[in-house]
């Protein structure tokens, strides 16, 4: 790979906090019960690193990304019938045999969810404001390459308000501040 950021990068986290905090500055997201993952790709090839730095990749052989330079941040998620995650599915993946692997990969398929994007074509956007990172991200899924991929862009809201019920009917929600740069491996700008 020649992505302006290689394997392993270690995914930035979030600060546990007992209330979400408040103020035009943040933006909140849904906590998904999935697996951490981080997507370079680079022209066909893509690699899937795990929040420690493994490689995902023969375990959800469906998520095929599409071509091009990029990093994302995201989670991987399997969901049941009524669309919530299923993490106990989404466990049984990892799983030895390739046999196996590529029924659940056809039964219980898995989708990308992205909330993150950490480089484009030449560029690290590392030092680029949430906001504007966003942005960027939002940009690249509206292509039109992804329209069929298995890749969704993560839903974020503005108010804490509005992400209340995620505290109480999910696994609870992450604030992003707006103008905080990506920070490999801290705790900085981020808390669920």
């Amino acid at each position: 790979m020649t992505l302006p950021l290689e394997p392993p990068v270690k995914p930035q986290l979030a600060l546990s906090r007992k209330e979400l905090p408040l103020g035009g500055g943040y933006v909140y997201e849904v906590k998904l019960d999935g697996f951490r993952c981080l997507a370079f790709v680079d022209g066909q090839e893509i690699f899937l690193q795990s929040r420690n730095g493994k490689p995902l990749g023969r375990y959800f052989p469906e998520l095929t990304l599409p071509p091009g330079r990029y990093v994302l941040d995201g989670e991987i998620v399997v969901r049941d019938s009524s669309g919530r995650e299923d993490f106990d599915a989404l466990g049984q993946r990892i799983h030895p045999a390739v046999s196996r692997i590529e029924r659940l990969a056809a039964e219980t398929p898995a989708v990308y969810v992205a909330f993150d994007l950490l480089a484009h074509e030449q560029d690290s956007l590392l030092e680029l404001p949430f906001v504007e990172r966003r942005a960027a991200l939002e940009h690249l899924l509206a292509g039109e390459a992804f329209a069929r991929a298995p890749i969704e862009l993560m839903e974020t809201v503005a108010t804490p308000e509005q992400a209340e019920p995620w505290l109480a009917h999910a696994e609870g929600a992450i604030a992003k501040e707006l103008t905080a740069p990506y920070r490999p491996g801290q705790r900085k700008g981020m808390a669920k």
